[in-house]
């Protein structure tokens, strides 16, 4: 997202550095050139809208049977598409996406936030984790559909596999913080699923530790997703992935005379997973503290 400095973020997210004072007075979404090799990016562009209707912030794009899709917090839930008050995700789509006004909307969702999809073929189950919780879900919900312009989506309910410890819900619907022990009082949808070389999925998704927002941290953990049956959760972190560490992250620990301007401390915001040329080896771009850009490269080791 970029956002000038009178706007206010989620919590969670950064992207771009502050616009001037004479910016559009809310968050909106850009896009900035990145080499995914490099982790080099240049300047966001400086007059993309994605969306003028609304704040709109936590883009998940990507590329999909020759169109670009994108699932994005829509601040403004108004839609003949949707009902209720979680209504805030909308899916769009274009064949040019550097064109603003090339994005046709698809659907609006009641998922809060974002879409983070693992792709299958037209007419097979592709999956999408999304929500935050616990508030104003209980935590994280996955959904399937088999055509995405459909704008159709089932929910379905998790399974743990034996010796894994994930909590869920009664009904399993929701994926759950590992709590107050393991320092993860609440979850959000991270990453798109990115394929490991054994067949199965790797999920990023954000965390808050005990104390968030005042004096808590947001963090990173993930779960394998099986291969075959992604609503099967067969490995997850027990302990964070990533933690705030550096000046763009800690914003100096509120320090006045820190060189990096943000929205909160103690952010660290994974929202983008990309494979690279080595196996199981994935380029990560993150927020840190809600106004700086990170990245970095994760090799997974498989036992």
């Amino acid at each position: 997202m970029c956002c000038d400095p009178t706007c206010h973020g989620h919590g969670a997210a950064g992207s771009a550095p502050a616009l001037s004072p004479t910016a559009l007075p809310a968050e909106r979404i850009g896009f900035a050139p990145c080499d995914l090799e490099t982790g080099v990016c240049k300047d966001v562009l400086p007059d993309f809208n994605l969306d003028p209707s609304s704040d709109s912030e936590d883009p998940r794009a990507f590329l999909y049977n020759g169109w670009y899709y994108n699932f994005y917090f829509y601040g403004n839930p108004n839609s003949t598409k949707c009902s209720g008050p979680q209504c805030t995700v909308k899916l769009s789509k274009t064949k040019s996406p550097l064109v603003a006004e090339s994005w046709q909307e698809v659907t609006v969702l009641p998922w809060h936030r974002n879409g983070c999809c693992l792709m299958k073929p037209k007419g097979q189950k592709s999956y999408c984790l999304w929500g935050e919780g616990p508030g104003p879900l209980p935590g994280l919900g996955i959904s399937s559909t088999t055509d995405i312009d459909s704008g159709v989506f089932e929910q379905h309910a998790w399974s743990v596999a034996a010796g894994v410890v994930s909590p869920l819900t009664n009904d399993s619907l929701w994926l759950l913080p590992l709590g107050n022990g393991q320092n993860e009082i609440k979850l959000e949808a991270g990453t798109h699923p990115v394929l490991l070389s054994t067949g199965d999925w790797i999920h990023f998704y954000a965390a808050a530790t005990p104390g968030w927002v005042a004096n808590g941290n947001y963090t990173v953990g993930y779960v394998v997703l099986d291969g075959t049956d992604p609503t099967k959760i067969i490995q997850r972190s027990s302990a964070h992935l990533m933690v705030p560490t550096f000046d763009y992250e800690t914003l100096c620990e509120g320090d006045p005379n820190c060189p990096y301007l943000g929205e909160r401390k103690n952010v660290i915001f994974l929202c983008s997973a990309t494979p690279t040329q080595k196996k199981d080896v994935f380029r990560l771009f993150w927020g840190g503290g809600d106004g700086n850009v990170g990245t970095g490269l994760v090799q997974v080791t498989l036992a």
